[in-house]
């Protein structure tokens, strides 16, 4: 009788050893996955971000965003006092628009809202909430191996900056510390127009000499139109002329601009070669981005309409 009994208790304790086991075993799973960076309904400029975060054990995970797929398979170890973290971090491409991101380990599913939008909407997002990875305690999972105040820190993540058709001269010599604060978890200084215009004196003179300027130039927000980095764009433009003037300029969205001719139909604002330069007409062949002689900011200084329209249309002079 006593031997069932000492059975009877092992096979309680073993169930319960079990079902502690369990319990902890749900526990670490539940926290199998922590998203450092982009937090969740984080509003970006760029299409490609970083995603940043770290896990309990070094295994395979897979970030998914609609159609694409990006395997993880390589983890920074991390001993902490909280214990060992596999830190990892991807490269993805968005969507314009909200981006759904799924980061999968395991059974466990994380899940974070990214909009990439190329309008003020982002920086103003970013400076009122603060959506920057490099904050104070997104660092400390970083500073067993990085110090954050040589370039060749920056080098080690950003390498990809140089992968583009046209790179931004101080980006190309690894400048990063000429527009990147240390002492502002390394955001762009503010404004940016006073750090562009310290190289471009030429522009800044032409502008502030001019009687008209567009808003955003004035105002600071180069990079509202420019990466700052580097595009497959000419001119580092964030996107296509025509979608990067329609972000804000959305009355025009219709296709229907500038007066109509003699034939009644609208003049074109794409899908036609100007002769002279053999590029696609666009938003700038008319209007300077930047500044102008009219409140229109005509193109090549132009004072009035028809001597804007004469500097295409000879042949009808």
């Amino acid at each position: 009788m006593r031997k069932h009994v000492d059975i009877l208790k092992k096979l309680v304790i073993k169930s319960l050893l079990i079902s502690l086991l369990l319990i902890f075993t749900c526990t670490v799973y539940a926290k199998d996955i922590v998203i450092v960076y982009p937090n969740d309904g984080t509003i970006v400029n760029s299409d490609k971000i970083h995603i940043i975060g770290y896990v309990n054990v070094g295994k395979k995970l897979d970030i998914i965003i609609q159609d694409r797929v990006y395997k993880v398979n390589s983890f920074q170890k991390l001993k902490t006092k909280d214990g060992m973290k596999y830190v990892f971090m991807k490269r993805v491409l968005l969507n314009k628009g909200e981006n759904n991101i799924r980061i999968v380990f395991k059974d466990i599913e994380k899940k974070v809202k990214v909009k990439y939008v190329t309008t003020t909407i982002a920086y103003r997002d970013k400076i009122k909430r603060k959506t920057y990875f490099h904050m104070d305690d997104n660092k400390s999972l970083c500073t067993s191996c990085h110090s954050f105040v040589e370039v060749k820190d920056c080098q080690i993540c950003h390498s990809n900056k140089m992968n583009y058709k046209y790179v931004h001269g101080p980006v190309a010599a690894w400048q990063c510390f000429q527009c990147h604060d240390k002492n502002n978890y390394y955001s762009s200084k503010q404004p940016i127009s006073s750090k562009c215009l310290q190289c471009h004196e030429e522009f800044q003179n032409s502008m502030f000499n001019a009687p008209y300027a567009h808003g955003p130039t004035v105002a600071g927000y180069c990079n509202i139109c420019h990466d700052p980095h580097g595009s497959n764009r000419k001119y580092l433009l964030m996107d296509d002329v025509n979608n990067l003037c329609l972000n804000c300029h959305t009355d025009k969205k219709s296709g229907t601009h500038v007066l109509a001719n003699f034939t009644s139909a609208s003049h074109p604002t794409s899908g036609k070669l100007i002769p002279d330069t053999n590029e696609e007409i666009s938003c700038i062949s008319c209007h300077n981005p930047h500044y102008g002689q009219t409140r229109q900011l005509f193109q090549n200084n132009s004072k009035d309409f028809m001597s804007l329209c004469i500097s295409c249309h000879k042949d009808k002079v």
